[in-house]
């Protein structure tokens, strides 16, 4: 009977090192999906930043050539010179905040930290590059002020950004609004940031599998962007989930989509 006993105990400990050692895998390969897809991300905007970037030095150059010719002139326009000086520091510093935001996304390199939801979301625009207002869609950002989260920034602004992309592309052509709200809910301490748009909508029979793996909406691409993995959202649940939050889907077909993020207060109270 004891060598019964024995072998049953010896048999449950190797299957809960078994187990232990497949969560450790899963855990490993869940890891760089997440990676992989922020890398994905990042080359979904590619070709929007090369194009925003361009629109960036090109007033740069343009206005470097007329202070030089002003300064070359026998009574230099100093105004003039001072206001193209002016101009092409303002351009240049907002391409460098957007190489700086998308090596941040890119690098991966965070900490679990306290942070400004409005730094995130001023973050996510930069990385975003160009402005809504381009693709004649309106965007507002209504942040609760000295709102802010206890979280991996740059996981949240990976999510933020993959919801942001995905309303632009679902207005391209129509036009509409964004909007960005974020505030406190002060009985459960839970942070809600919602990314809402005017876009076409999400018919009601596709609804549940949205966030399935590898199911998409984007079976056929516009020309110069990519077609859809069907990763991007059911990753987005990964890292909201990971940060014991949630994430939550409306729409309605002819009037739009609202993802609304759900994270917890300073001091949640988690299951183990």
């Amino acid at each position: 009977m004891s060598d019964t006993s024995g072998s049953l105990i010896s048999l449950e400990q190797g299957l809960e090192a078994r187990l232990a050692e497949l969560q450790t895998q899963l855990d490993a390969v869940r890891q760089q999906l997440v990676e992989s897809q922020r890398l994905a991300t990042i080359g979904t905007i590619s070709a929007v930043v090369a194009h925003e970037f361009n629109n960036l030095l090109t007033p740069i150059v343009s206005y470097c050539q007329f202070a030089l010719q002003s300064a070359e002139q026998e009574h230099p326009d100093m105004d003039l010179i001072r206001k193209a000086l002016a101009r092409s520091c303002s351009s240049a510093d907002r391409a460098g905040k957007i190489c700086h935001s998308m090596l941040g996304l890119a690098r991966g390199q965070t900490l679990h930290q306290t942070v400004a939801v409005q730094q995130i979301v001023d973050d996510t625009l930069l990385v975003l590059a160009r402005a809504p207002a381009k693709d004649g869609i309106a965007l507002r950002v209504q942040v609760q002020p000295e709102l802010t989260v206890a979280c991996d920034p740059v996981q949240i602004e990976q999510v933020l950004l993959n919801l942001l992309i995905n309303a632009r592309q679902a207005m391209l052509g129509r036009g509409g609004s964004l909007t960005i709200k974020a505030s406190r809910n002060d009985e459960t301490g839970e942070v809600k940031i919602q990314v809402i748009d005017t876009g076409p909508g999400i018919p009601e029979r596709i609804l549940p599998r949205i966030f399935e793996p590898f199911f998409t909406t984007k079976g056929t691409a516009r020309k110069g962007e990519k077609r859809g993995t069907g990763l991007g959202l059911h990753v987005c649940k990964e890292i909201i989930e990971h940060h014991h939050g949630r994430i939550e889907l409306q729409s309605e077909v002819g009037k739009g989509t609202t993802f609304t993020v759900l994270l917890p207060g300073p001091t949640p109270s988690r299951a183990g």
